[in-house]
């Protein structure tokens, strides 16, 4: 059965989660920084003869699933009818188990999973990475734009771009960092999901004309160095050989697949 998480289940809850703390990041984060009573996230928890044995966080319109063992799929799937849903997320053991349920309903994409705990084989630090400040959003923003495979995942509004990032800057949800060529930014990259011991580095870019010079790899190197040194552990997705062979010099290790379901168009 599901049951409706409130604080009194936060220890138990953050227990069973950091058992496998890079997976769950984003639940972890979310009930760290937001808790149990907000109108835009709630909490269930899965039970069965050995206590809590899954979870579902529900962060506006998005759902992430997760279990150790099997997903109880039929009170999943009618909490999920009294919700308008945009995406389903989680590792692929648990998601692979709910998909044939709702595969019509929903686009499947597999990303790969990574984390790094070492500085060894990250770009040494000279000086050319700047962190932002809220006076930088706009300019984040801005170079955001023009970033073809941005454009999904972002507000095409300028100024809603600008405040989101001003916003999490602001409250330290995370931090950006960038590069510049003559006033301009040109490469970018940013932390987010912090928890107490991981984080996720996204919205990596660099504009057209200044790629392939190992500029994003100085970004993360500068973002991973500072999580490491705060005893974090760096977390990332990406698809594609380019990206993987990036990532695997920098030292990254897969450690799953990531799957998202997505409402069909």
């Amino acid at each position: 059965m599901l049951l409706k998480a409130t604080e009194d289940h936060r220890e138990s809850l953050l227990e069973y989660l950091t058992e496998e703390p890079s997976i769950n990041i984003f639940i972890i984060g979310d009930i760290e920084r937001f808790g149990f009573d907000n109108d835009f996230q709630e909490v269930w928890i899965q039970t069965g003869g050995q206590g809590l044995s899954g979870v579902v966080l529900r962060y506006h319109d998005n759902f992430i699933l997760y279990t150790k063992t099997v997903l109880q799929c039929e009170p999943i799937l009618a909490l999920l009818e009294t919700y308008e849903v945009g995406l389903i997320s989680g590792k692929a053991a648990v998601i692979d188990q709910i998909y044939p349920l709702v595969r019509e309903r929903f686009d499947y994409k597999a990303m790969n999973f990574a984390q790094l705990t070492s500085t060894e084989s990250l770009s040494e630090d000279k000086g050319a990475v700047k962190t932002a400040s809220e006076a930088d959003a706009l300019a984040i923003a801005t170079a955001y734009g023009h970033i073809e495979e941005f454009k999904q995942l972002y507000s095409s509004s300028v100024s809603e771009r600008c405040k989101q990032i001003e916003n999490r800057i602001k409250s330290g949800e995370g931090t950006h960092v960038f590069i510049t060529e003559n006033d301009r930014i040109v490469c970018h990259g940013n932390t987010a999901a912090q928890t107490g011991v991981s984080a996720m580095i996204g919205g990596v870019m660099t504009l057209p004309g200044y790629r392939r010079r190992g500029l994003a790899r100085q970004v993360i190197s500068r973002l991973c160095s500072d999580l490491i040194s705060q005893g974090k552990t760096a977390c990332l997705f990406y698809n594609g050989i380019g990206p993987e062979s990036l990532f695997k010099s920098l030292g990254f290790k897969e450690i799953d697949k990531w799957i998202v379901l997505g409402g069909k168009p």
